[in-house]
């Protein structure tokens, strides 16, 4: 089942119409329509906000496995993987759902320009990044902390973020949030 399929499916199980889900999440129901037959991709934003109004994590939407496990051991050939080319980010997902997992461990491919959207994210919990290679400007509260490969930053995920590659290289993140919103 696709990205669009699911959402498709969880917004009639919800009794959305397309033009109700759209308004709710802000955008177009012609936009929505094409995400759904697999013509567009959205943005790390929205997809985050259609996740929410649809009351499922991210992961839900864009995995195809629902089975609980203990251990999971995930090879890189084998990642569920997110491209949205509005924010020029690929999100790779580095377990499988689990509700009973406390962190969501993530890997972001943010090329030069990308961004997690223009608006500002903010929900219970905390958040860690890692910059494995190239740079990336994080927002924290409108406060812009310049992470370079190496880098670390930790925060509590109540305060105003976001991110953006500000830089001519390809951002390579290590991006760990709990409790899971993806």
């Amino acid at each position: 089942m696709t990205l669009g399929d699911r959402i498709k499916k969880i917004r009639n199980e919800k009794g959305y119409s397309l033009r109700e889900l759209a308004e709710k999440v802000e955008v177009s129901a012609s936009f929505l329509s094409q995400i759904e037959q697999g013509k567009a991709s959205p943005s790390i934003e929205n997809l985050k906000k259609i996740a929410n109004e649809l009351e499922v994590r991210v992961s839900y939407l864009i995995e195809d496995e629902d089975v609980k496990k203990d251990a999971v051991f995930t090879k890189k050939e084998d990642r569920y993987i997110v491209e949205s080319l509005n924010s020029k980010t690929t999100i790779s997902l580095l377990t499988t759902p689990d509700i009973d997992k406390n962190m969501e461990p993530i890997f972001y491919e943010i090329e030069p320009g990308g961004e997690s959207g223009k608006g500002y994210y903010y929900h219970p919990g905390e958040e860690f990044v890692f910059v494995i290679a190239g740079e990336l400007d994080v927002y924290i509260n409108e406060k812009k902390y310049i992470l370079k490969k190496g880098d670390s930053l930790y925060f509590k995920s109540t305060q105003k973020h976001k991110f953006k590659n500000s830089s001519k290289l390809k951002a390579k993140v290590l991006w760990v949030v709990t409790p899971p919103t993806f």
